[in-house]
């Protein structure tokens, strides 16, 4: 009770407690409330989401592991993207004279943006000598028009052979969508091996480009 001669207590008996309540509310609003909210900023437990588009004007130093979706980074923002392309042909059953000659063949095609090329190309062959004295098959990989060499092996008369030649050429200056015709040649080294179900040949390449 207020004593005589002095003021009256204004707030009320009860002040107390309101004033309990109302910093309750407020510490409730603070916790709800967003401050970043304009920004794109949502603080989580643990950690916070970024959302919308955000401009960063400085260096930005990631100490852990960065998770970014497929496809969200455009080859153009990268000093030295890369993409690959695979290619593979064949061929069987046919006659092996003394020409090199390219009997299957596939192509790579160039993509946007790309000038250099690093092919890995595989050259695979096997034949059955149909003549009567000793033989050799000769096989090489042939990538934009250039015979990666040749390798060979022998063969006695009425036996079979199989060989691979590899070839791994780097090619510049090229252009969007030009075609890379990667191809297995191969000849007899002395006479016509007749057309067998055991001859065949094939070629199997991958391209890494490059800017």
């Amino acid at each position: 009770m207020p004593q005589p001669g002095m003021p009256g207590n204004l707030r009320g008996e009860d002040w107390i407690g309101r004033e309990i309540t109302d910093i309750k509310r407020q510490i409730r609003e603070l916790a709800a409330a967003n401050p970043f909210g304009l920004s794109g900023l949502r603080l989580q437990n643990g950690g916070m989401v970024v959302e919308g588009y955000q401009t960063v004007n400085g260096p930005a130093t990631f100490t852990g592991s960065l998770d970014l979706p497929a496809g969200s980074v455009s080859d153009t923002a990268l000093a030295n993207p890369v993409q690959t392309a695979t290619a593979s042909s064949g061929v069987t059953n046919y006659a092996i004279d003394t020409t090199s000659t390219v009997r299957a063949s596939a192509t790579l095609t160039v993509p946007a943006g790309f000038t250099r090329a690093i092919i890995t190309a595989t050259a695979t062959a096997m034949g059955t000598n149909s003549g009567t004295a000793p033989d050799y098959l000769y096989v090489s990989a042939v990538v934009a028009g250039v015979n990666g060499g040749e390798l060979y092996s022998s063969a006695a008369a009425g036996l079979g052979v199989g060989i691979a030649a590899p070839f791994n050429p780097t090619l510049t200056g090229l252009t969007d969508g030009q075609v890379i015709t990667v191809g297995v040649a191969t000849r007899a080294g002395t006479a016509t091996w007749t057309a067998a179900t055991a001859n065949q040949a094939s070629v199997a390449a991958t391209a890494i480009f490059l800017k």
